[in-house]
């Protein structure tokens, strides 16, 4: 019984990892950068594009923390102003263009 037991935490344990959520990453220097909605949310474009977000069209980030939304908007103009290559994470499958992530990269 105790087998079974232990078996079946295992089966579940299993289960739940495979139904994390898929990230897409998009990489490219960012094109324009758009302040004017801050501190809600940021518009900008990159150069590179994934499947769900083509490049060219415009990625948003906002959270409802307002100082990590500025806290990007920095990083993002540095990467702009420093002609910086930049990955953004979105969800899976997301058209919307919402990202999630943002690392400055070389």
């Amino acid at each position: 019984m105790k087998s079974l037991v232990k078996w079946m935490l295992f089966a579940t344990s299993g289960a739940i990892c495979l139904n994390s959520n898929a990230l897409e990453a998009i990489e490219g220097r960012i094109k324009y950068l758009e302040p004017t909605y801050l501190p809600v949310s940021i518009r900008f474009n990159i150069d590179g594009g994934s499947a769900s977000c083509p490049a060219g069209k415009a990625i948003t980030y906002g959270k409802s923390d307002k100082d990590n939304n500025l806290a990007v908007y920095s990083t993002l103009l540095a990467a702009f102003v420093g002609d910086q290559i930049v990955r953004i994470y979105i969800d899976d499958g997301d058209t919307t263009c919402a990202g999630k992530y943002v690392h400055i990269i070389k």
